[in-house]
């Protein structure tokens, strides 16, 4: 159902709460209210083989630098390294790639924030140099795109599935209603079709619409501005591949052995 703006009213209400680094979803009805987890906490079983590699890459990059560090801008030189400097150093190595990550997310979730202002009509004079490059990506895209933005940020939930999440924005192409999920890491991984899939299904059951349209738009984080968008080929698919990954990742969470 919609109202006279053409923004969908929902069929029950879906309420974010955050438990530590944990989404959850309490899903209000007629009947009481129930907690969902988030859509994202299923992903997480999912292998990222290009982590590995980039988490060893910051870590030795920054024994590296502490090592280049002792030299002083010294070709060569006879420095003396004892265990405590050793030590401190790969300790701060072992924290850098989440150090990094959190930094990322931190951008990201402003990034988000401000576009949201932005499709509510409320965009402040000013855009925070740390995020402009992927706020001037947006717009650029947005021109393009032919897209109607519906709704901003709105979170739905899989009464049928028992899932939460929060999708970015509800956009409008042809008269068909269809999910949008932006991005401002360095790609756009296969998980990010699961993810966005299971946001239309939640949708649908949110709002009683149906959304067989997902796409998936990547700003980058720095000049020149630039951004990348992929459509989902089937979203059916891509939702089947995403309760693959529910169903595995609740079994992991079941005991598996019998203690001799």
């Amino acid at each position: 159902m919609n109202d006279e703006t053409g923004v969908p009213h929902p069929l029950y209400r879906v309420d974010l709460v955050v438990e530590g680094r944990a989404h959850l979803y309490d899903v209000t009805t007629q009947d009481g209210t129930v907690r969902y987890p988030g859509v994202t906490g299923f992903l997480s079983v999912i292998n990222k083989p290009a982590l590995v590699p980039w988490a060893k890459k910051e870590a030795l990059s920054l024994v590296e630098s502490a090592i280049m560090k002792r030299l002083d801008g010294r070709p060569t030189a006879r420095i003396v390294l004892n265990k405590a400097w050793v030590d401190a150093v790969l300790q701060e190595a072992r924290k850098r790639p989440d150090l990094l990550k959190d930094q990322a997310a931190d951008l990201g979730t402003r990034a988000h924030a401000f576009i949201d202002l932005i499709i509510h009509g409320r965009e402040p004079e000013a855009v925070p140099p740390e995020i402009e490059a992927p706020v001037n990506a947006f717009k650029d895209w947005w021109r393009r795109s032919g897209i109607e933005l519906v709704m901003g940020d709105t979170k739905v939930a899989s009464r049928i599935h028992c899932f939460g999440g929060s999708l970015d924005a509800l956009g409008r192409r042809g008269g068909r209603y269809m999910i949008l999920d932006w991005k401002t890491g360095s790609g756009i991984y296969p998980e990010y079709a699961l993810q966005t899939a299971a946001y239309a299904q939640a949708f649908t059951e949110t709002y009683g619409l149906p959304c067989q349209d997902a796409v998936i738009v990547r700003f980058g984080k720095k000049p020149p501005i630039e951004f990348e968008v992929k459509e989902l080929a089937n979203v059916e698919t891509s939702l089947l591949a995403f309760l693959a990954a529910k169903d595995l990742k609740q079994s992991l969470e079941k005991p598996h052995f019998i203690e001799w």
